[in-house]
């Protein structure tokens, strides 16, 4: 078990609840706290995924398979369970959406993700890496039975949510690839560089170096933690529409919003851990977490 990978992946996913938190700031420490540092979330999970995937996973046979089963299964049950209770309200008479109308794009963009966010929209990342394994199997391994996918999107929807993840997710691999052979103080000290000069001239691009950078200095860092990989798989799945279904009821709670935030937090990551707990009782249920 590498526990470094755990606790990157683990911050890397907290990151991600905090992007989807409902707030008001727009300035300030908290906004950069809740608002800008979480957008390097998905950066360093995608360049995990290309590290996880040279390290362990390229000669392993049955690879897309099993990532069906561990990717998309899990992505089309949370956005079924987002997509249902939605239906329901609607025909009691409430509208809970704005990205959709009622109609037919609530399947093929709202469940599949075919040309859009899907309704659970952090979700998006599951579905998108599903693709990256689809294309380094087409593109390393000639499996062309990938086509039977990767052709439909290209001809009636789009390939990627986010084609960022792609070149990261090359970066991770060529990363474990070079691991053993290259000088990691020389590499820590070229990205601290590029870095530094992307805040000064490029900010916006800035999450990208900074994130490898980080990456680096963790995962070769002494962590003592532990195995989280259901638990954070689940935060990441569900935490989204757990904010919004109980952000109503943090509001009458409290007016402060700095604590309105704060609960967003928390509830999501207390009520993902208790569906934890309940699925390790009872094994069964662990097709929800891709097997985790």
């Amino acid at each position: 078990m590498n526990y470094n990978l755990e606790f990157i992946r683990f911050l890397a996913v907290i990151l991600i609840t905090f992007t989807h938190t409902k707030h008001d700031f727009t300035e300030g420490i908290f906004h950069t706290i809740i608002e800008i540092i979480p957008t390097y979330g998905t950066v360093i999970l995608s360049i995990i995924s290309g590290y996880l995937y040279w390290k362990y996973s390229k000669n392993k046979p049955n690879l897309i398979r099993k990532k069906f089963n561990n990717l998309i299964i899990p992505f089309l049950i949370a956005n079924t369970l987002v997509l249902l209770p939605v239906l329901i309200f609607n025909f009691l008479g409430y509208n809970f959406l704005e990205r959709y109308n009622y109609d037919l794009t609530m399947i093929y963009n709202g469940l599949f993700s075919i040309n859009d966010y899907p309704i659970n929209p952090p979700t998006y990342f599951i579905r998108d890496l599903f693709i990256v394994f689809l294309l380094v199997e087409l593109i390393l391994k000639r499996n062309l039975y990938t086509l039977i996918i990767i052709l439909p999107l290209l001809f009636f929807g789009r390939l990627m949510n986010r084609y960022d993840i792609i070149t990261l997710f090359v970066l991770g691999s060529t990363y474990a690839y070079f691991e053993e052979k290259i000088n990691k103080k020389y590499l820590i000290s070229l990205f601290s560089i590029v870095t530094i000069l992307a805040f000064m001239y490029f900010e916006y691009y800035s999450k990208y170096p900074l994130s490898i950078l980080v990456f680096l200095l963790l995962i070769d860092a002494k962590i003592k933690f532990f195995y989280t990989g259901g638990y954070t798989y689940l935060l990441h799945l569900y935490h989204a529409p757990i904010i919004v279904a109980t952000l109503p009821f943090i509001k009458k709670f409290t007016s402060n919003l700095y604590l309105q935030v704060i609960y967003q937090i928390i509830v999501p990551f207390i009520m993902v851990y208790i569906l934890f707990l309940f699925i390790k009782k009872v094994p069964k249920l662990k097709f929800l977490t891709g097997g985790r």
